[in-house]
Formats: structure tokens, C-alpha cells, sequence
């Protein structure tokens, strides 16, 4: 999305950014922030390329053709980093940000802004987080370092207080609904898509293209058989953990708030199957039990980047498992 038009939902955070590079009062550093699939990184790499385009057009949006720009396409310009970790699911590590340090340090080569993307921003280890610290405490002149995080939390506080916060929030489900559909092939899976990844419709777009809806149904499956007795927690984590180690969490998660959400909102019920078997879970556990399991949940988003990844899921499917229940099945 670098090089194309910006998302329906984005507009007032574009409008805001835009405000501020013409007054020329940009911050040296910002935190874009919000939930996965709302396309945060494609955000901070588009205002990155208007900054530095040569030529933008009345929208404020990179032209795509002035000598800037086409070097932002190849992916070679000078004044633009993107640090990002060195496998998936890995760290940020010390070296990546001191090499960041030494590079912006010198003059931008097209005497503009020089910017610097890291995401996601809790993938830095501590000792890269306390090297960044330097650097935004006393940054560079003509330097903006754009951090992008779906955790900002896990950042430590003196970092999130030395940026300014843009924050993305899910699209109204009309608005996802509406663009999503216009991506599909198939439009009639845009709700299950959607509902799948939670509203976020870059996730549900990504899940389009894969097989994701039969895994989630695979895994719901599993964790009401768990929830009755019928299946062993540790050989299900094994076995999850042959797909993508981050959705068993993803998706727990949205299965605890959906629990959450039948237990206190009377008459809330859209009458698919997942929620029925969700439903018939729920009505067995106590919602304070419930609550404690989301906040062990939301833990285990932070640890399964740092910890092996097996035992994090192990550990909430085993209290799952013996989560006291009203009812006997």
C-alpha cells in the first residue's frame, strides 16, 4: 500500500500528520499504535514517502514520479530505514538500532527529513529500547522516528513518553464491510473473514488467502473438546503450534471476549455456529474466571515473542482445561 490510496479509516490521523509537516511542527518521534490488521505500517511507509517526496500531489500524497519517488519504489532512498526484525516473530536487536544511530547522524543526502520506521517497536530487546531512549532524548535535527507497535504496553514508559501517540482504532464494521467486499472475489465471505480476524480487515484480507477459516473452525473445535474433557491440552498446543504460533493467542483471546460479551449483554447473538458453541461453553464458566484467563491471555501475547512459544500456549490451554465448570458434560 505504499505507492497507493489511503485506507477509508485513516483519514483524520493522514489530515492530522499532514497539518503538522505544513506548519512545520512534526514531532521527532511517533508512536503509531492500534489494533493488528488496521494497516499501521503501510500508514507510517505512506507519510514517510509524502515527506519525502519532491512534488506531492493536492492530497498531500507522494506523486510517485519526481527522482524521490522513485527511488522510495526500488526501496533504496537514502533518508528512509525501515528496521524491522531479522526473522519473523524475532527481536529488534542493539545492533540494528546503533546502526540507525551512526546512519542518522549524517546529513540527509537530500537535505530533507530523514526517517527512521520501526516495527514492530516491541520487538526490541532491552538493550536495544535503552539505545533507542538515547537518541530520542536528544534527536538529530530533521529526524523522524516513527514507531509502530500493536503493543505499545510492552514499550517501556520513557519511551512512550518521549513520542507523540497516533492511534488507530478498528474501522466502523460498515466501513471494513464495504472495503473489504470491494477486495474479495467472493463477497460472501466478507463477514466470516471479518468476524474471524475480530474487524480488522487487513487480517481478514490475509486470511483470504489462506486457509485460516477452516483452521480457526479446526481450533474451536479443539478448545470446546478440551473445555468438555474430551482432548489432552498439551498434545493440542503441539499441535497448533505446527500452524502460526501467534493465532492460537489471536484467537483465543477473541473467543474469551466473546464469552465475556454473551455472559453480560442480554440478547447478543448472531446466530452463527461459532458462536453457539461458544455460547455453550460460556453458560458453564464463572465470568470472574473468565476475566482472569483474558488477563492471562493478554500476558501471553507479550511472553510469546520472548519465551518458547509451545509452553505459553501449553500453559493457557491447561487452565482452560481445569477452569472449574458449573455444569458436568
Amino acid at each position: 500500500m505504499t505507492d497507493s490510496s489511503l485506507l477509508p479509516w485513516q483519514t483524520d490521523q493522514w489530515q492530522s500528520l499532514q497539518q503538522r509537516l505544513l506548519s512545520q511542527s512534526l514531532p521527532h518521534a511517533l508512536l503509531i499504535h492500534g489494533p493488528q490488521g488496521t494497516g499501521k505500517l503501510q500508514f507510517a511507509q505512506m507519510f514517510a514517502h509524502s515527506v519525502l517526496c519532491q512534488q506531492a500531489d493536492t492530497q498531500h500524497q507522494a506523486c510517485g514520479q519526481c527522482p524521490a519517488c522513485q527511488l522510495l519504489s526500488a526501496g533504496n532512498h537514502p533518508d528512509l530505514t525501515l528496521i524491522e526484525p531479522e526473522k519473523e516473530g524475532g527481536q529488534i536487536k542493539i545492533d540494528q538500532i546503533r546502526q540507525m544511530i551512526e546512519k542518522i547522524s549524517l546529513s540527509s543526502q537530500y537535505h530533507g527529513y530523514k526517517i527512521i520506521i520501526l516495527s514492530p517497536a516491541e520487538a526490541m530487546n532491552i538493550s536495544a529500547a535503552n539505545s533507542l531512549l538515547k537518541t530520542l532524548e536528544e534527536p538529530p535535527a530533521q529526524t523522524l522516528l516513527i514507531l509502530v507497535s500493536t503493543q505499545p504496553s510492552s514499550l517501556p514508559a520513557t519511551i512512550r513518553s518521549r513520542c507523540q501517540m497516533l492511534n488507530f482504532t478498528l474501522p466502523e464494521h460498515d466501513v471494513a464491510v464495504s472495503w473489504l467486499e470491494d477486495q474479495l472475489d467472493d463477497p460472501t465471505y466478507t463477514e466470516p473473514l471479518l468476524k474471524a480476524a475480530h474487524g480488522a480487515p487487513l487480517l481478514a484480507l490475509n486470511f483470504a488467502d489462506s486457509d485460516m477459516l477452516e483452521q480457526q473452525k479446526t481450533m474451536l473445535a479443539d478448545f470446546h473438546a478440551l473445555a468438555t474433557g474430551q482432548r489432552d491440552p498439551i498434545k493440542v498446543a503441539a499441535e497448533w503450534l505446527k500452524q502460526e504460533h501467534v493465532l492460537p493467542i489471536h484467537w483465543i483471546h477473541g473467543w474469551i471476549c466473546e464469552m465475556i460479551r454473551l455472559k453480560q449483554v442480554t440478547g447478543y447473538a448472531d446466530g452463527t455456529t461459532q458462536q453457539a458453541t461458544l455460547q455453550s461453553m460460556a453458560q458453564d464458566v464463572d465470568l470472574t474466571r473468565l476475566y482472569n484467563l483474558l488477563e492471562q491471555v493478554t500476558e501471553a501475547f507479550q511472553l510469546i515473542k520472548q519465551l518458547n512459544a509451545l509452553s505459553v500456549v501449553e500453559k493457557i490451554l491447561i487452565i482452560w482445561t481445569n477452569m472449574p465448570r458449573k455444569i458436568s458434560r
